[in-house]
């Protein structure tokens, strides 16, 4: 049993890693203040200027939510704009005295084209239809977080149970119990055996699941099965795109279930709507009120907008109307509360986030089983806020691709990166509680081998469905640089001049250079008939990334998506190029040193991979240059010399 002393220490670890980050997120905040143009930071992609506002209109719990647009002439303004679905930004403006002040926070909701959709917590101030934006790290995220932190200490009962064997204080108690009949006839063996654990496991369940192994499917099943028994269930994810993955795979496998997707609408996909509580409490009575209250605080805002008034009088009156305005939403906000809390009592799964869930739940809500997907990048402490409400826990993730997002080195030491599924993946007992899967449905077996080996011990198998897929299959034209029949190739730019280069100021990296071969080898795709939304572009840096977007603007506009490799994680696309970036004489890699940025990388591609970078800069590690020799050996290796690429 764990002692007091034992859990506090683990706490104590959890509470000055995230005080470490909290003093990072700050630095790095107030560098971005120092010293710095609009024109730098638009550069390095975390300022846009002047954007239009072309629509606006109100959103679930009093927020705003806003579409942004530009001119015709400011084309690539939004698309170098790094911010994407999830991003916390701030309004920019001005006070009376002319003095640049920050407003309102928002959430970016949708990139669609040429416009940006954010939804904010209030009524942002728009001057002459335009708003700045400027990106921020999400430091209400980390508040929550300590709070967290802080209640757990006082935990009781099972709750104390669960925080313990978590926190790895506690041995989790094997998996018991008879056999299950699926609910998924097409699952096999081993996703079968993985769902036994996530449903038998009596306190914590882990189902460890590589990349395109149908891990996801595997929580559907158990979660389908826990309602199945009458358990109410909880299932969180560490982002809104993992939340909002489960939430369509639950209601695409059972259309009667009783579903909430909580959250904020900003990050809820739209094709959940229905799931949402705004549409679940849609004909509430207390809801149809509020409607009437946030009408009456948006003609408020319209009415003082509208006055001739000049300088200081209409700046009065507006600050008047906005004052007015927030009792209203505030009163409109609280009737929307109670409608949603009578319909989530009702419901038998709410999916949503580890750190966004609490705000729409009642406080006295619980849960027989959290299942939380994506658990391998889950902070701990964001683990912490759920478990007082649940009586086991089941984690499903992959520890062996990118962990969480730690900015602080002081953070790392203390232990905050290093997750409970890591930690429980880890044990000695660990194939008492959980199962690795091992049968991946994505990748043809060229792409899946270097993975598997290096990653996985080997254990990968490709399914007969996949195992020798290409885009040869396709029926594509000629190219003139992808070979479609090869599943997988480098391109090397060693020697070739593709040098890397740092912006003023940016800690971030871009590469000219490579960034153009990149965009030949995307243009190349789509010239191809591969459709645009099938090419994913990857790249670990944010320079490079706004670079990127800027050179491939049209074929964003059609479906191309271009994100860090954090970002992509969790997906997976038809054809991925990657976009290595470093090319130095020091062979300094940066934080590709993290190897598991190349297992992700790998492994977002279906039947297509296309990396470009430099093997004499990255061929030092050790894993980037057992890659090299992987690809030279097994012919997947390609120079832009031989391309005729080197200029």
């Amino acid at each position: 049993m764990a002692s007091d002393t034992d859990l506090a220490t683990a706490l104590d670890a959890l509470e000055r890693g995230l005080a470490a980050e909290g003093d990072e997120q700050r630095r790095r905040r107030e560098e971005h203040k120092a010293g710095k143009s609009d024109a730098d930071l638009i550069e390095e992609g975390v300022f846009l200027s002047r954007a239009l506002v072309v629509d606006e209109r109100p959103a679930l719990m009093g927020r705003v939510a806003l579409t942004l647009g530009e001119d015709d002439d400011k084309s690539e303004r939004l698309a170098g704009f790094a911010a994407r679905p999830g991003a916390v930004v701030v309004v920019r403006g001005h006070d009376e005295s002319g003095r640049v002040v920050e407003g309102v926070r928002g959430v970016v909701a949708q990139r669609r084209g040429r416009t940006l959709k954010v939804v904010f917590d209030e009524q942002p101030v728009a001057r002459d239809g335009r708003i700045d934006l400027l990106l921020l790290d999400d430091e209400v995220t980390l508040q929550r977080l300590q709070k967290a932190v802080a209640e757990a200490r006082h935990a009781e009962g099972r709750a104390r149970t669960l925080l313990a064997t978590v926190l790895g204080v506690r041995d989790p108690e094997p998996t018991a119990g008879a056999p299950l009949v699926m609910l998924d006839p097409a699952l096999h063996e081993d996703q079968v055996r993985a769902a036994w654990h996530g449903v038998r496991a009596p306190d914590v369940a882990l189902i460890h699941g590589p990349p395109g192994t149908g891990k996801t499917r595997v929580v559907v099943e158990v979660i389908r099965q826990c309602v199945g028994r009458g358990e109410k269930v909880l299932a969180l994810c560490a982002s809104n795109a993992a939340a909002d993955h489960v939430a369509l795979s639950l209601a695409s496998a059972d259309e009667k279930l009783a579903l909430a997707r909580v959250g904020n609408v900003a990050r809820i996909d739209e094709r959940l709507e229905k799931k949402t509580l705004s549409a679940l409490t849609e004909n509430h009575e207390r809801r149809k009120l509020a409607k009437k209250l946030f009408d009456e605080a948006f003609q408020l805002l319209a009415n003082a907008r509208r006055r001739s008034d000049r300088g200081r009088e209409a700046w009065r009156r507006e600050r008047e109307a906005r004052v007015e305005a927030g009792k209203l939403f505030a009163d409109a906000r609280q009737l929307e509360r109670q409608a949603a809390e009578e319909v989530l009592r009702k419901t038998q799964v709410v999916c949503g986030t580890l750190t966004g869930f609490g705000r729409e739940l009642p406080r006295d809500q619980g849960f027989d089983t959290l299942v939380v997907d994506e658990a391998s990048q889950a902070l701990t402490p964001a683990l912490l806020m759920a478990l007082p409400r649940v009586g086991r826990v089941v984690l499903a993730g992959d520890h062996k691709q990118l962990p969480p997002t730690v900015l602080s080195r002081a953070a790392e030491a203390a232990g905050l990166a290093r997750t409970a599924f890591d930690a429980l993946a880890e044990r000695e007992d660990a194939a008492g509680y959980g199962h690795m899967l091992r049968v991946q449905h994505r990748m043809n077996e060229a792409i899946m081998a270097f993975p598997s080996s290096r990653f996985y011990d080997g254990a990968l198998v490709a399914h007969d469905t996949v195992r020798d897929w290409t885009l040869a299959d396709l029926s594509l034209s000629p190219t003139t640089i992808v070979r479609p029949a090869q599943p997988l190739e480098w391109i090397d730019t060693a020697g070739a001049g593709y040098d890397e280069a740092q912006a003023e100021g940016s800690v971030s990296r871009h590469n000219d250079m490579e960034a153009r071969l990149v965009t030949r080898v995307v243009r190349d795709l789509i010239n191809a008939g591969l459709p645009a939304a099938d090419i994913g572009v990857i790249t670990p840096y944010a320079g490079q990334v706004a670079l990127l977007s800027r050179r491939l603007t049209d074929a964003l506009d059609a479906g191309l998506e271009v994100d860090s490799v954090d970002g992509f994680q969790g997906r997976e696309k038809a054809a991925i190029v990657f976009s290595a970036t470093r090319s130095n004489p020091e062979g300094d890699i940066g934080f590709l040193d993290d190897d598991r940025r190349l297992n992700v990388a790998l492994t977002r591609a279906q039947r297509c991979f296309v990396g470009i970078g430099d093997s004499a800069t990255l061929g030092g590690h050790a894993t980037w240059g057992a890659l090299f020799e992987d690809v030279i050996a097994r012919g997947h290796y390609r120079s832009v010399f031989e391309l005729g690429l080197d200029g």
